[in-house]
């Protein structure tokens, strides 16, 4: 079984280094992407800097036990690309559905912007009225040239719902009833992967990448979470590395990657899954 010792530690830190490895050879012959091969590596390329950080913890771990927050929070950005990675997967087979799915994300990032673009006066501490006021319109009148295409009307804030961004010739892709109307909230991405016949079977790395995120948001009815046994973190960990790992050869194998980055990877992955079925026994 796994203890959650320096022995497991070892052993989790190997498979993470040579995903990376992996990540960084399937990137290497793109010179030039279209969109949707361009998504599939920003999302690899994330993924990757999130195990350098796990590789890096892990050396260090159990040694000091408190590692573990940073361990779990590492491998939960993690499984959010694959989770991100998956669902779109589901809208490969149309490029523009796929484009709009994009849209519905950037809707997201706007609202961040707009957050600090409305608090622009915290930022200029020692500005008068007129410079912030004027700070704040270039910034404004800059993302909004940027973000036409999320608006209802041009120069305005009010943006375009998901339903509108969607084009009713592809609300077919949705497996879930009225998905179209969603947002893409991480729930939301599970019910489409759980739903999906195509990765329907990968749909409980969301319940990994929730049971990590409660070290992310702190509530005192998990407070006990950051003090589980380290066999239990690690037990996690494992899994979640085994999404990452079958999620990233899926989206390498989208990128039509080398025949050999990829055989090599699904090897690694046998080994590892034969060495977690060992540790069951």
């Amino acid at each position: 079984m796994i203890n959650g010792d320096k022995k497991d530690s070892d052993v989790l830190r190997h498979y993470c280094q040579v995903l990376t490895e992996s990540i960084q050879s399937a990137g290497q012959p793109f010179t030039e992407a279209n969109q949707i091969q361009h998504t599939y590596l920003d999302l690899l390329r994330r993924m990757r800097c999130s195990l350098l950080g796990v590789v890096v913890h892990l050396e260090r771990w159990p040694e000091i036990i408190e590692l573990k927050l940073p361990i779990s929070l590492a491998f939960r950005t993690a499984l959010t690309d694959a989770l991100t990675g998956l669902y779109l997967a589901t809208f490969d087979d149309d490029a523009q559905a796929f484009q709009h799915e994009l849209m519905v994300l950037d809707i997201e990032y706007f609202k961040y912007v707009k957050t600090i673009f409305e608090n622009t006066a915290l930022e200029m501490p020692t500005a008068n009225a007129a410079e912030i006021a004027q700070e704040e319109q270039t910034r404004w009148t800059t993302l909004y040239q940027k973000a036409e295409h999320l608006l209802r009307v041009p120069g305005e804030p009010q943006l375009k719902s998901p339903e509108m961004l969607r084009e009713p010739r592809h609300h077919y892709l949705f497996q879930v009833p009225n998905g179209h109307t969603r947002p893409l909230s991480e729930k939301d991405m599970f019910h489409q992967i759980k739903a999906h016949p195509a990765t329907q079977h990968l749909a409980r790395l969301y319940i990994v990448q929730r049971h990590l995120s409660q070290q992310h948001h702190y509530a005192p009815a998990n407070r006990d979470f950051i003090q589980l046994p380290p066999a239990i973190d690690c037990r996690y960990w494992f899994e979640a590395l085994v999404y990452v790992i079958e999620i990233s050869g899926m989206l390498m194998a989208l990128l039509d990657v080398h025949q050999p980055v990829r055989q090599e990877l699904g090897e690694h992955q046998a080994a590892l899954l034969d060495w977690l079925a060992d540790r069951a026994e």
